[in-house]
């Protein structure tokens, strides 16, 4: 048993499980795993070529954002007063009115008596 998990533990990222009656128990990670993760993090397991050929693949497909495609977002320009503000105000125009158009005659509702004709010929023949 110990020969295997030593075997286990010299390649890097394989975790070691022991089952001890009806419990699975996971084993701390060896010293290798931990090395190999830290050296992934750091970015020395990925060669030069590798790079370059994910570079290559990313610009390919258009994952790769160009200086040249980014477009720069626009400022909003500072914007005077609103013109409509700067008007000067109209004058009210003063009583040029003459006193004969301040009277005005009222005119009457002329009602539509078609409606209620129809309706009293309606009960005068009823009552007949």
């Amino acid at each position: 048993d110990q020969n295997i998990s030593v075997k286990v533990k010299k390649k890097p990222g394989i975790p070691l499980m022991f089952i001890i009656q009806n419990t699975v128990i996971l084993d701390k990670p060896s010293p290798k795993t931990i090395a190999f993760v830290k050296a992934v993090e750091s970015g020395q397991l990925v060669s030069v070529h590798e790079k370059e050929s994910i570079k290559q693949l990313k610009e390919e497909q258009g994952l790769v954002k160009n200086p040249e495609q980014r477009r720069r977002k626009k400022r909003k320009k500072v914007s005077g007063p609103n013109p409509l503000s700067c008007l000067k105000k109209k004058k009210k125009a003063q009583d040029t009115k003459s006193p004969a158009s301040e009277k005005k005659r009222k005119r009457k509702r002329i009602r539509k008596r078609s409606a209620s004709r129809a309706l009293s010929e309606k009960q005068s023949a009823e009552g007949q």
